[in-house]
């Protein structure tokens, strides 16, 4: 019996061990449940639950000698059946192990034990979640009666999990600085899975190719830095481009080079900041706390950032607890934060629209109550969609965005002075196809990325599942200064771009004009395209309206090359279950495979899984997104080159490709392309200038589409141009 004073009506339970666990390690915890005063029933149930955005490996019952091999095993007289479901109980708490008693019942006292990753038959243990969290909590649930009724059983199982070993290191600077004038980096140091690791003792040097740069010392870092270290006070003396690099003193390989870092000679009107709008946590349905989440955030180096729940989930507290917790955190000129909620209505009555706040204070208006159990001010909920527009028309200090998450966004309800622009791309995938929605409705908008962060990491949201399927992306905003108002107003006109979550560089201009402005014109506008890449830039597109006019190539095609990349791309459905299968294999019948490497995969398990002289097999799904393979051949020809998906099937003979083969494959933006690419190295950095000599009468929306080499995108918000 239990030593304390808790309630044991419906049973206790416990774990071991309780010692911190490593992220994305494995090991075998036993979870023992006794059971309590009403004992269970015949056809009486136990689960164990926990919460939906954990990637926890997921319990299997078949397979001994393998990973996550769990077992369950009583002392009362009764048989268990046991199975794992995804949603088998109440979100945020649907992934759950379901036990139900049958031929006999339980009594008070008896012990039901579970063994995560029982490694009795040699088995692999099982995989801890690969992200941080300070109260991974197994919510034990039990339905004595058989009725399908459950209570939680208080005082759960919980385990802490903490970041590994250092295994990358992070150099973040702004991505523009003046000639003399002070400056930060920020330097962290991170496990495999993007966790900033505390383990880290080591120290670093930093170096610039800027040789009159006033840069710090040597710095050693504590356990208190929690793996992140903010330096200020550099300055830089050479105008163009630069780049900082940091490098551990003993570890060779711990080292990095920042993003782009342009430095110029005079004060700037407008400045290049970062932030992420779209995040949550353990209120609703992520993990770690507001604090938590924030504190990231800023020591991630965004400039600015905000939170946004699922509304049907926020309780007036944690309301209050957000607002008070943004006024905190909100530092002009150093950290700004914005107040906000995610409107989480159904597709058909608007879908997902995340609500932001230029003042706190501000109340919330939910799609609905419908996990919020007081619904003492029900009647303050607005929907669908139009209401909450309705409710806020004419209002310049409230931004209502459009996303694709679970419930994406319906672009039938638009107030063009609530929403300057959308959000195309977050974990969840990129979603070029939302862009030409937009564009097919003539709607003046711009452009931006978002993590959609759930796992306390905005601005460094790692994929984690098969729905966080992508790194997080990031918003660039062009404004006069880092305050809440100059912000706001580059929100309002639309100076803001995309990235897929890398810091890359990109201007748009026509004559004065910039991307999201709208002129008039009466001849064929020039583009001035500026781009500073975090790696080799591949394409950049000019696109007006649904039409690419222009595509820069960067990277070299060669057609004597032997060296075959293959890229497929694209998302099976626009709804929740996007993720497309190209699992698949490439086969060569004469000569062989010298090497085969893949690029732009995002979930740790995919990837190339076999490789022989003439055979190359690969794990991989996109969202969206974009994976491929680059393999080199030794072959003559006449070698017949097969590529099998059950997406797609073709075989063509080597001498049969002298350009690039481009096959649609239905679904949402589907494709392969394979072409043959020289080994030099593209430029990190271009400018061009373009004009559309086929300009059309009345209003075109001109916007550009970057793509590096490493898979990785950004997007300009549209030049909407009125042409008389």
């Amino acid at each position: 019996m239990p030593t304390d004073d808790r309630d044991i009506t419906y049973g206790y339970s416990n774990i071991s061990p309780k010692d911190d666990v490593v992220a994305g390690s494995y090991g075998t915890w036993i979870l023992t449940f006794t059971v309590g005063t009403h004992g269970i029933d015949d056809g009486g149930h136990i689960k164990i639950a926990w919460r939906d955005v954990s990637n926890w490996g997921r319990p299997q019952f078949q397979n001994p000698g393998d990973f996550n091999f769990c077992t369950v095993n009583t002392t009362g007289k009764a048989e268990l059946d046991v199975r794992f479901e995804r949603r088998g109980y109440i979100r945020p708490w649907r992934p759950c192990l379901i036990i139900t008693i049958f031929d006999g019942f339980l009594t008070e006292g008896d012990t039901v034990t579970i063994i995560y990753g029982d490694t009795g038959e040699e088995g692999g243990g099982s995989k801890s979640q690969t992200f941080v969290e300070d109260s991974f909590e197994f919510r034990v649930l039990v339905d004595p009666f058989g009725t399908g009724q459950y209570t939680i059983v208080p005082n759960p199982p919980v385990l802490k999990v903490i970041a590994g070993e250092p295994e990358v290191l992070r150099v973040i600077a702004p991505s523009e600085t003046v000639i003399g004038i002070s400056t930060w980096l920020s330097v962290r140091i991170e496990d495999i899975w993007g966790n900033p690791t505390s383990q880290y003792e080591g120290t670093v040097v930093i170096s610039s190719n800027d040789s009159n740069a006033l840069l710090p010392p040597p710095y050693t870092y504590t356990p208190e830095d929690g793996g992140t270290h903010r330096f200020e006070n550099l300055t830089f003396q050479t105008p163009g481009l630069n780049y900082i690099t940091a490098q551990d003193v003993k570890n060779e390989e711990l080292h990095s080079t920042s993003n782009p870092m342009l430095t110029h000679e005079n004060q700037l009107k407008m400045r290049l900041y970062w932030g992420d709008l779209h995040g949550q946590t353990e209120e609703t349905i992520g993990t770690g706390t507001v604090v938590q989440y924030f504190r990231f955030a800023r020591d991630a180096a965004l400039d600015f950032v905000s939170h946004v729940g699922n509304d049907f989930q926020i309780t007036k507290d944690h309301y209050k607890d957000t607002q008070r917790i943004v006024k905190e955190f909100h530092k002009p000129g150093k950290f700004i934060t914005f107040l906000g909620y995610e409107w989480s209505g159904n597709s058909p009555a608007g879908g997902d629209h995340n609500v932001y706040f230029l003042k706190d204070d501000q109340p919330i208006h939910r799609s609905s109550h419908t996990q919020v159990q007081d619904k003492s001010d029900e009647e303050t909920d607005r929907y669908p969609i139009s209401r909450l527009l309705e409710t806020f028309h004419g209002r310049d200090d409230v931004m209502i965005i459009p996303h694709v998450g679970g419930r994406h966004a319906i672009l039938d309800y638009h107030d063009p002075g609530l929403t300057p622009f959308i959000e195309i791309c977050s974990v969840h995938g990129h979603f070029e196809w939302f862009v030409r929605e937009a564009m097919e409705k003539g709607l003046k908008i711009g452009f931006i990325g978002g993590s959609d962060d759930h796992t306390c990491r905005p601005g460094g949201a790692h994929p984690t599942s098969m729905v966080e399927a992508v790194r997080g992306g990031l918003m660039g905003v062009y404004a006069c200064e880092l305050t809440r108002d100059s912000l706001w107003d580059a929100f309002r006109k639309r100076h803001v771009f995309a990235t897929t979550g890398t810091r890359i560089v990109l201007r748009v201009t026509c004559g004065d004009a910039m991307m999201g402005d709208e002129i008039t014109l009466n001849q064929s506008p020039t583009f001035f395209v500026e781009i500073y890449g975090t790696t080799g830039l591949e394409s950049v597109e000019i696109v007006r309206d649904l039409d690419v006019i222009h595509n820069h190539q960067l990277i070299q095609y060669d057609l004597t090359s032997n060296t075959i990349k293959f890229v497929w791309s694209g998302a099976r459905v626009t709804t929740r279950r996007r993720n497309t299968d190209w699992s698949g294999e490439i086969t060569i019948d004469k000569g062989r495979i010298i090497s085969a490497e893949e690029f732009a995969f995002d979930l740790s398990w995919q990837g190339i899984t076999e490789l022989t002289e003439q055979r190359v097999c690969w794990s991989s799904t996109t969202s969206g997104d974009l994976d491929g393979i680059i393999m080199t051949l030794e072959a003559p020809d006449d070698a017949r080159i097969s590529f099998d998906t059950e997406i797609v099937q073709t075989s063509f003979q080597l001498s049969q490709l002298k350009e690039s083969l481009i096959l649609e494959a239905g679904g949402i933006e589907q494709k392969l392309e394979i072409s043959r690419v020289s080994g030099k190295k593209p430029p990190i950095s271009v400018k061009f200038e373009y004009t559309d000599h086929n300009i059309k009468s009345g209003r075109s929306a001109y916007y550009v589409k970057v793509l590096q080499i490493d898979g990785e995108k950004a997007w300009s918000s549209p030049i909407f141009i009125n042409y008389v």
